[in-house]
């Protein structure tokens, strides 16, 4: 790195206290960064406390110094400079949906006799119970208590063998008749803008608008997804070439986000089941490592790394762990990755793990550098899947590849079919959409909780998908990601039945009946409501 430009990235970023560790009677005041010092740690403290009230103790912390991710940093003990030039094979993915900050592992992942350090409640509150207390009234929409929404068939293309789109309309009534209507608009739309004719497309959705509220605060999963879906095809479609905005673009995003983030965490198994499950495959793949290095395509909030953590606490000596995350502007905030640089280093240092995180702008990226860093490590690859990076899917391949990654575990969202044509595929992502939604509602989330989560994290990762998926089907109509990762040489991996186990028993503990999990060839241990899969993990070696 130049060092005008390292100069340069010294003073957008507060500089990070690597030696930062909390003991049981301090608190965030006393080890935050001196560049957050002040005004900045009350904004910390909202963390912290969990309020509900993003605006309450926020006065003074809304024009923050500048934070840029301009370039790559390292966030390391012992620090390390890493920037590389060249590359961006990687498109970013949404937050995703992709992690979620406030929980480390249950205790059934762990040994029951045995006492951890707890994650600090900035990020790693406990995982909730599910059990620990009743729920919350539930938002009432018709589909309540009735079987999984029947959507309307999909016209044009055949479904997928197996019948995974319902060839189903609702039951007759104004609502439901209404319902169907919106969502044959949308299959319209979508087929139009598969075709190239964005001027037709364009018109559908316009009277989508006259169907769908002018913000989807209430109102059922089926018409809240139809408008999330409607606003990204609009932005895939616009004449201006408009851009999905970052979910966190300002500091108190950044709150907001967060929030929604726990509260996704604590009412749905989703987030915990995806993050355990990619532990377990990297404990499975890396048995006796001395040192585990995670390249992160998909850091999130890097809450899973803190359960991977606690693991390798257990050895003797303990293992090391290394973290390097590989992220973009478009998707991070530069303060979403200091506060988890500090609460992973934090938590590593109560539990005596070694622990390095190093951050990469993806966006100017030289893969000479990864293949540096990565050298006599034992590697594992933490790689979303998906049409946002379909294009770019082959070469992140080899380059994993070339690094020598001992496994690599992928996410599915559920919505992932990249075979599909189009059209078939958003209506397939739609339909993902509707029951992942349903699945918050049947918990008794409120409509205020529920809100927080679509804004910030269902919407942002629907316009990521969307506007990925169709610019890459004007390009070249993407493969299946399976075979992509079969014709890369990797082959797929078991997942192990303590992964299984794990996973029923995260299930016992939410307080409703319609998740269930199951093994699904080749080697993905898979999370359903009711008959829809909403996120699948599997593992693959070279």
């Amino acid at each position: 790195m130049a060092a005008g430009v390292k100069e340069e990235w010294t003073h957008q970023l507060a500089p990070l206290d690597m030696g930062m560790g909390l003991g049981a009677g301090e608190g965030w005041d006393g080890t935050a960064p001196s560049g957050l010092a002040g005004p900045d740690s009350t904004f910390l403290r909202w963390i912290i406390g969990g309020g509900e009230d993003a605006s309450a103790g926020m006065a003074g912390v809304m024009d923050p110094p500048a934070l840029e991710l301009d370039h790559a940093t390292s966030m390391m003990s012992p620090p390390a400079a890493s920037l590389g030039p060249s590359l961006s094979p990687f498109a970013p993915a949404m937050e995703d949906a992709k992690g979620a900050p406030f929980g480390h592992a249950p205790s059934f992942l762990l040994h029951q006799h045995q006492h951890h350090p707890q994650p600090h409640a900035a990020f790693f509150g406990a995982h909730p119970s599910f059990e620990s207390a009743p729920p919350p009234p539930k938002r009432h929409h018709p589909m309540a208590g009735a079987p999984a929404p029947k959507l309307p068939a999909f016209q044009g293309h055949h479904a997928p063998a197996g019948g995974f789109f319902p060839a189903l309309k609702p039951k007759a009534g104004t609502a439901n008749d209404e319902a169907a209507a919106t969502v044959d608009q949308l299959a319209e739309a979508a087929k139009f803008a598969e075709a190239g004719d964005a001027f037709g497309a364009r018109e559908i959705l316009a009277r989508l608008n006259y169907r769908l509220p002018a913000a989807p605060a209430a109102g059922t999963p089926l018409l809240r997804s139809a408008f999330y879906f409607k606003e990204a095809l609009r932005l895939a479609l616009s004449p201006n070439g408009e851009t999905p905005a970052p979910p966190a673009s300002t500091p108190y995003d950044v709150v907001l986000k967060l929030g929604a983030y726990k509260a996704f965490s604590e009412v749905s198994p989703v987030l915990q089941f995806a993050h355990l499950t990619c532990v377990q495959a990297v404990l499975d793949g890396l048995r006796g490592a001395g040192c585990i290095h995670v390249l992160d395509f998909d850091i999130g909030m890097g809450e899973q790394w803190a359960s991977l953590m606690q693991e390798l606490a257990q050895r003797r000596p303990a293992t090391a762990l290394k973290v390097t995350a590989l992220v973009s502007p478009a998707s991070h905030h530069p303060l979403e990755l200091q506060l988890i640089h500090e609460n992973l280093s934090s938590f590593a240092a109560e539990l005596g793990v070694f622990f390095q995180f190093t951050v990469f702008n993806i966006d100017t990226l030289d893969p000479a550098e990864l293949v540096a860093i990565a050298g006599g490590d034992a590697l594992a690859v933490h790689l979303p899947v998906g049409a946002a990076h379909a294009a770019a899917m082959p070469a992140v391949l080899r380059l994993v590849k070339s690094l020598g990654a001992k496994v690599v575990v992928s996410v599915d969202r559920g919505c992932d079919r990249t075979e599909l044509p189009f059209a078939a595929h958003l209506f397939q992502a739609f339909q993902s959409t509707v029951f992942l939604l349903e699945s918050v509602d049947a918990v008794g989330t409120d409509p205020d909780t529920a809100g927080k989560i679509e804004r910030f994290l269902v919407q942002p990762a629907v316009e990521q998908w969307v506007v990925g998926r169709h610019r890459a089907s004007i390009e070249k109509a993407p493969l299946p990601w399976r075979a992509v990762f079969a014709s890369a040489g990797f082959t797929p991996v078991q997942a192990s039945t303590f992964a299984e186990s794990q996973a029923e028993s995260l299930l016992h503990k939410v307080p409703v009946r319609g998740f269930r999990v199951e093994k699904r060839a080749p080697g993905s241990l898979c999370l359903y409501w009711q008959r829809a899969e909403l996120v699948s993990v599997s593992a693959w070696r070279c």
